[in-house]
This record gives structure tokens, sequence and C-alpha cells, in this order.
């Protein structure tokens, strides 16, 4: 399966959460692909892509919160009737689950909750895709499959595998025939201008450009990292696949080749990018609960999608460093890295 730009073609399309980090490449990308993209946030966060990319990519830009502004959030699906939605907006910081696990619970249960109501109440076909992530299995040891039990630990991954069961429930008690749900659980996502908070990239490049020491706090923990365009890929692909099939359908999205590297392994790709000069790791203890090893099987999304991760941890590190050095600058190489990734 490719990307079908026939398909995406002045197609109208709704980005929540369209000023963070995901949110903001994919309005790129599906302006890149000639739709008509609006954004919905409550600007709570701004990416440093979004903060540096041209705005006038947005047909229009909606500023609401999900969880309690439910009537202009009705109000705006039934006036627009827009035919694919892609359900990004949550708290995804694990620290923040911590420190505000009602606001997490809220956001991302609640909020979905709201979003799923809200589309199902209009008159036009549409597909959906929800973000959820790689952190909603109860065994996160293993190398899980879409059907394996959903847990978590703490309030971050407990919040989201609860999403998860209110999607099921919804798809299978109130959901309209056409209407299609796609579920992405994405791995942890690297690219140019995440710059969220208490996040390794955003940490690491900051270090960097500061020439300070760089803390690690679990520099032994092992992630399913994949680029930020690869992992978009997927989520494209999905809305395409849900839509054509008319079907439901949960996907796995994980670069297996880039499951053998530790945080530590990540950091000296970036610094091995970014300069010749030696710089300090630091590792510091943490009690803050976060899984050692996670790993996801993506076999699914291989066979059904054809999607598969290019990027393997050094090409990210070198795009990434590349993006921010010329963020610095003042431009904004997204659209040039879609195109280098499409082409």
């Amino acid at each position: 399966m490719n990307i079908n730009s026939n398909f995406w073609t002045n197609k109208k399309v709704l980005i929540t959460g369209h000023t963070g980090f995901k949110g903001s490449w994919l309005s790129q990308f599906l302006k890149y692909q000639n739709s008509q993209v609006f954004g919905l946030s409550n600007y709570d966060v701004i990416s440093d892509n979004y903060h540096s990319m041209d705005k006038n990519i947005f047909t229009e830009e909606f500023e609401l919160d999900i969880v309690s502004d439910l009537n202009e959030i009705e109000s705006i699906f039934l006036k627009n009737e827009f035919e694919v939605v892609f359900h990004l907006a949550a708290q995804g910081i694990v620290s923040t689950a911590k420190s505000n696990p009602l606001g997490t619970i809220n956001s991302n249960i609640v909020g979905t909750f709201n979003v799923l109501n809200s589309i199902n109440q209009t008159s036009n076909p549409a597909t959906l895709v929800i973000s959820t992530t790689d952190k909603v299995y109860l065994n996160t040891s293993i190398n899980n499959i879409e059907s394996d039990h959903l847990g978590g630990q703490e309030y971050y991954s407990a919040s989201k595998a609860a999403t998860e069961h209110i999607i099921s429930a919804f798809t299978n008690s109130e959901k309209k025939q056409d209407l299609n749900v796609g579920v992405i659980r994405s791995g942890n996502v690297l690219g140019g201008g995440d710059g969220g908070k208490d996040r390794i990239q955003t940490d690491v490049i900051n270090s960097l450009k500061s020439g300070e020491d760089i803390v690690l706090r679990n520099p032994k923990s092992v992630r399913p990292w994949q680029f930020i365009l690869d992992s978009i890929s997927g989520y494209v692909l999905t809305a395409q696949y849900c839509n054509d099939n008319r079907k439901d359908e949960i996907f796995n999205l994980n670069s297996k080749p880039n499951n053998d590297y530790t945080v530590e392994n990540l950091v000296k790709a970036f610094i091995n990018s970014w300069t010749s000069k030696k710089v300090n790791i630091v590792h510091k203890d943490s009690d803050m609960y976060e899984s050692e090893v996670l790993t996801i099987d993506s076999s699914k999304a291989n066979k059904l999608l054809n999607w598969r991760a290019i990027e393997d941890i050094n090409s990210i590190a070198y795009k990434t460093v590349k993006w921010e050095k010329e963020n610095m600058k003042g431009n904004n190489l997204s659209f040039l890295q879609i195109d280098e990734f499409l082409n």
C-alpha cells in the first residue's frame, strides 16, 4: 500500500492537537498531499515545528478544549463534515501524568470520548484515526502484538489503556455504520521540532545548543525509536486502509532494527551528528516508574499496510540535527524533509 495522493487531494481533514509535534508534522504532510487541513487545539502544547511553520497551510484553526468545550466541538464537527479526522490531542508526558493524574485522565479518556461522540453525530461517511501509545500493553517486556492484554503501571499508560477500552466500547455499541475507526500504537517518535517538556530528544538538543552536560535518568532503557515521517506515513496509510476497506483496525508501528538501541545509544548518535567535540553524559537516578524495555510487533502493519520504517538511528539523528540547526537560522525544513522522504 502506498500513499495515495489522489485520495488526499482536496480531502477535508481535521487534526486535533495540530500544534503538537506529531500534529504539526502531519498537518504539513497532508498539505503536501493537497488536502484541506483544519487544526484544533487548546494551544497548551506548541511544538517548535508549529512555532516556526507557515500557518497559511491551514484552511482554518480552532482553539478549544476537547474536554470542557463539548458543545463547541460538536458544532465544529456538524458544521464542517470532515471526511478524515486524526485525533492526536492528548496529555502525552509521563512526568506530567504523575504530577497531574486527573488532568491526564480527563484529557486522554474524556477528550477522546468527546471526539468519538462528536464525529458520530455527523451525517457524512468519515474515517477517524486515534493515536494512543506503545505503552498500553500490560506486559511491556514482550514483543506485543495488537491482541495482547492492555494495562498500565503508571498514570500515563493506564490512561491510554483505559482510552482504548472506551474506544472499543464505543465502536461495539454506538458507532454509526459509515464511521471507520483506526487506532495507532506508535513507538517513541523522533525528529526536528519537538520541544516537548521532559522528552529525551528535547533535553539532548537543548543541552547540545547550550553546551551543557546531557543528563539521563534511564540510560539503559530500550525504546521502539522511529523517525517522525515513518510514524506519520503509518497514520496516513491507516486512514486510507480503514476508509477503503470500510472497517475498524488497530496497528502497532515500530521500527524493529531501531529496537536494539538504548537511550544512551540514541544520545551518542545525536552527539556524533551535532559536534566532533566531547560532550559529557551524566546519569541521574529517578523515582519515576518507566519500563526498562518496550517493544511492539508491527507485522500486521507490514502485511496489511505495506508499512515499514525506513530511517535508522543514525539517519534519524542526522536529519533531526539538520532540522534543528537550520531552525536556529530561522528556516523550517519540514516540507523539504517530507519531499525527500516521499521521493
